[in-house]
């Protein structure tokens, strides 16, 4: 009779990061120390102690946007003690010596969020990105871009020994490639592949967002399928003696032998970002709560009684979307709790069990033989867009999509919005993407504001964002309109008048200043400088101008008279000499 797989249990908690921990990773050297990746737009490096617990040794900065993935590259001669490169949200990878927090250097060439980060032998580096590319770099220099997938890729790793690169992508395809080449297209998975484990030089594994694990050969073959989450899959690790570990959004860890589940942790949290088994066996999970916790099997390692005690209690108070746990069943369908002695099939299989108006979820312990209480569930069946949990759009990840419903043309667009994000910021880009009227931008910034469910929405530092220039500060005034209409009129006294919203406008970047007082509309920027009364025409100077010359492109946010306006171009044209005069035929 084959031997119980060894239990896994909590040993400890790094608490630090204030967002999401979207990635977790072993660092070499020193022994135990762990690399994580936040959403609070850093990088930590957290160094294991004696009694077992672990510390922030440096806290790595500089990064814009949040930080996506962090990889450790060996000691070299170039960098003795190693190097920390961190791929992040806005395209950027930097690179830190393990103990100055501020980038030694930076390389630039993705042009959107940088997903994946791995290192290989020799200092090769492959890099994924939401800009469904995979680039390598050698030296700090990008040698080579892979080009083929029509979504973000999500996952990439080298083979050892066979120089042969693997990338995943949510266009639900993985590539192999040899020096630049893409040589196999492996198909098979339903959704997006989230990421991969190298096995050998000949075999890999990758999961996915269709809850499945597959192992795969270089030669192209599919060697095996295996289920056991009950959502999205987003990372895998391998363990030692044949074994791996995955997490999801299913908010479990999950521990595989022979290929099958053999445990499943649950944890206090939604989403289990990205999981990393350590040199000794244990196992640190990532969270969408700022944390990461480490299982051990060893008894030796296991926190005391009484923590694991205050984190079954912790676990079984987490309440759970009633979308998610419920699946539509009726509560007078459900259980009672006398279900709870009749013992599980498997390990991790669920149960909801009624007690009164009230309904909660359990686990069967394979282990222990028992039922463990993970949650209560809360809400109605169905669910909706706020309470759904992560979406992705376009093979990206997003906290929301919204349907944005447009009269003129009539029409349903999507909206995808990370709640990091400005609201100003996003519905600007979401109109110029779709070619709106500029008149939305109002409406469109107070739905996101309105439905991102009172979560924390803008940039950090307290101000709004600029959604023209990217400046500090974006305002509406209250405008009193008179009748019914919404375009504009007067209103009270004070502020700036937005000739886009009818609001108060200002500029943390610069822009035409109106002045305070009474409220009047700005000078015409078309003509500002073009008209001067007789009294003006004396004074010798010639009132600055803004808007012209203009070098670039205008754009029109609104539908124009394009043929009155082609015709006063050329009148204009023809007025002046004739060395300036382009040629009518453009």
């Amino acid at each position: 009779m084959a031997e119980p797989a060894p239990v896994y249990k909590l040993r400890s908690m790094l608490q630090g990061h204030s967002m999401d921990v979207k990635h977790v990773s072993v660092v070499q050297e020193p022994s135990g120390a762990l690399l994580t990746a936040s959403r609070d737009k850093t990088a930590r490096m957290w160094y294991q102690h004696e009694d077992n617990s672990h510390s922030v040794r440096k806290i790595y900065k500089g990064h814009t946007k949040y930080v996506s993935c962090s990889v450790y590259q060996e000691p070299s001669e170039e960098f003795p003690s190693g190097l920390i490169y961190t791929g992040c949200q806005d395209g950027k990878i930097r690179a830190f010596l393990p103990d100055i927090e501020d980038p030694l250097f930076q390389m630039d060439g993705h042009a959107e969020n940088v997903t994946s980060l791995f290192v290989g032998k020799f200092g090769t580096i492959i890099s994924g990105s939401w800009d469904c590319t995979a680039k390598v770099w050698v030296n700090r220099k990008c040698t080579m871009t892979l080009t083929g997938h029509s979504f973000a890729v999500w996952a990439v790793a080298i083979l050892p020994e066979v120089g042969i690169m693997v990338t995943a992508s949510a266009d639900k395809l993985i590539k192999l490639w040899k020096a630049g080449v893409s040589t196999h297209t492996l198909s098979g998975h339903t959704d997006a592949v989230r990421s991969l484990a190298v096995i050998s030089s000949s075999e890999f594994l990758s999961a996915g967002n269709d809850a499945s694990v597959r192992r795969w050969s270089t030669t192209g073959d599919c060697l095996g399928t295996y289920y056991g989450h009950d959502n999205y899959i987003y990372s895998i690790s391998l363990l030692g003696g044949g074994g791996w570990v995955t997490s999801g959004e299913d908010r479990s860890v999950r521990v595989w032998r022979d290929n099958a589940v053999v445990q499943t942790i649950y944890l206090p949290a939604i989403s289990v970002w990205s999981v990393a088994a350590l040199t000794n066996g244990d196992i640190a999970a990532a969270t969408n709560d700022g944390c990461v916790r480490i299982f051990t099997c060893d008894p030796a390692r296991q926190a005391t009684q009484e923590i694991q005690e205050i984190y079954e209690t912790e676990l079984s108070k987490v309440a759970l979307a009633a979308q998610q746990e419920l699946g539509g069943v009726k509560l007078t369908d459900l259980p009672g709790a006398e279900a709870l002695y009749e013992p599980g099939a498997r390990d991790g299989q669920q149960k909801m069990v009624r007690n009164g108006d009230a309904v909660s979820v359990h686990s069967w312990n394979m282990a222990e033989q028992k039922w463990d209480k993970i949650g209560d569930v809360v809400g109605a069946a169905g669910g909706t867009t706020e309470t759904s949990g992560k979406k992705l759009y376009m093979g990206k990840e997003w906290d929301f999509v919204f349907d944005i419903e447009i009269d003129e043309p009539k029409s349903t667009l999507k909206l995808p919005y990370n709640t990091t994000d400005s609201p100003f910021m996003a519905a600007q880009q979401f109109i110029h993407k779709n070619d709106l009227s500029q008149y939305y931008l109002e409406e469109i910034a107070q739905h996101i504001i309105t439905h991102s469910g009172g979560q924390k929405v803008g940039t950090d530092d307290g101000g709004n964002s600029d959604p023209l220039t990217g400046g500090s500060s974006y305002t509406t005034g209250a405008l009193q309109a008179g009748g019914g209409g919404g375009g504009g009129g007067a209103g009270s006294a004070g502020g700036f008048f937005d000739p886009l919203t009818g609001g108060g406008y200002v500029s943390g970047s610069g822009g035409v200043e109106t002045g305070q007082g009474p409220r009047v509309p700005p000078p015409d920027p078309w003509m500002q400088g073009a008209y001067r009364t007789e009294e003006s025409m004396d004074t010798g100077e010639v009132a600055k101008n803004s808007y012209f010359p203009l070098n670039e492109f205008l754009r029109f946010d609104s539908q124009v008279k394009a043929e009155a306006m082609v015709n006063k171009l050329k009148e204009f044209n023809s007025l002046v000499s004739e060395d300036l005069r382009v040629d009518p035929s453009i």
